[in-house]
């Protein structure tokens, strides 16, 4: 501001009087200090703008739109999801049945008493057969075979048959 005043004046005439430069140069300070001094808010010179407009505004919106979506569709997906595994009714209007992967719960054979006292029924007669002496190497040889047999190969090549992978069919179990 103070070079533009001089510029001016010293456009207008050549050479200035040492009154001419002085009176300028106090006209250029009492301006800075009136600028200094009595300066704008920012607001009234450079008024903010809403988060929606300017050049990006459009942006913004798409982005806070999406941003929006997605998290209402975060917070809302585990009561949907339990709305659509407990209520048979909701599932069946508004799933497809193409889509609906839900499986129906089966009848039991059994109720839990009755396996509880077949599995003690195996177990007693496991038992039995044990100390009648079923269960020596030779009859145990003799099942394995006839398993064998069963599956339709006489040993299996991988060794899946064998009781512990590692070990040959003439090593013990036992540590010594």
């Amino acid at each position: 501001m103070f070079r533009a005043s001089l510029r001016c004046m010293a456009k207008s005439s050549k050479e200035m009087t040492t009154a001419e430069r002085e009176t300028a140069l106090r006209v250029a300070n009492e301006k800075m200090r009136q600028y200094v001094v009595n300066r704008p808010s920012l607001d009234k010179v450079k008024p903010k703008r809403g988060i929606f407009e300017g050049p990006q505004g459009n942006q913004h919106y798409l982005q806070f739109a999406a941003l929006s979506t997605f998290l209402c569709a975060f917070l809302i997906t585990p009561f949907l999801g339990r709305k659509i595994a407990l209520d048979h009714e909701f599932r069946k209007k508004y799933i497809p049945s193409w889509y609906d992967y839900s499986l129906e719960k089966p009848d039991y054979a059994w109720t839990r008493q009755e396996l509880h006292e077949q599995m003690v029924e195996l177990q007693n007669e496991l038992a039995e057969r044990a100390i009648r002496g079923e269960f020596t190497p030779e009859k145990i040889e003799e099942m394995r075979s006839q398993r064998r047999q069963f599956q339709g190969k006489e040993t299996n090549e991988h060794g899946w048959d064998q009781l512990h992978p590692g070990l040959d069919e003439d090593d013990d179990l036992e540590d010594d």
